[in-house]
């Protein structure tokens, strides 16, 4: 992946942005503002390239979720109902997602932890990891605890040269708690 100030150019992956602009294509890969993916935090992912997987979309959504999502892999769907493709990590405002939703009643699914300095939860059978870090929440979707560990560990802003595997920021005050005001 190639850097500059304020603009990236991500090699050999297909961008998709839901209502956000985005750059011109340039090559095989999409050239595109970070700015106009971010919304309060640097947005944390894993590279063009994690646990043996291309960066293969970056999408946004916009609605009342208002989630970036990274997409490593894909799949090739069974059915009509489509796939999960075999990594995604979803960069979330911790206004509207938060460790705070998930209590004692979410069941024993639900194991508290921290991870590179900062408090997470797994859930979903260790299919699901989520951060809190910043003002933002990160939840990383893959079919192991094993992959989801070594995911984490490569975390690092899509906007800066920072290694992975440094501690993460500490959450904002009231983020863990849900009290941050979007």
């Amino acid at each position: 992946m190639q850097h500059g100030i304020g603009r990236f150019t991500v090699g050999f992956v297909v961008l998709v942005l839901v209502g956000a602009a985005g750059g011109t294509p340039r090559g095989n890969g999409v050239s595109f503002e970070p700015a106009s993916l971010r919304s309060r935090d640097p947005l944390l992912f894993a590279g063009d390239r994690t646990d043996g997987l291309p960066l293969t979309a970056v999408l946004r959504r916009s609605d009342s979720a208002e989630y970036v999502s990274f997409v490593y892999g894909d799949c090739v769907p069974d059915d009509d109902a489509g796939c999960a493709p075999p990594v995604e990590i979803q960069v979330w405002p911790a206004c509207r997602r938060h460790l705070a939703l998930y209590d004692s009643s979410s069941g024993p699914d639900l194991e508290r932890l921290t991870v590179r300095g900062v408090p997470g939860a797994v859930l979903d059978s260790g299919t699901r990891l989520e951060l809190q870090t910043g003002r933002s929440t990160i939840v990383v979707f893959a079919e192991s605890r094993q992959r989801l560990s070594r995911i984490a560990a490569e975390l690092r802003p899509l906007d800066s040269r920072t290694a992975s595997g440094v501690p993460l920021p500490q959450p904002a005050p009231g983020a863990v708690e849900g009290r941050l005001p979007c």
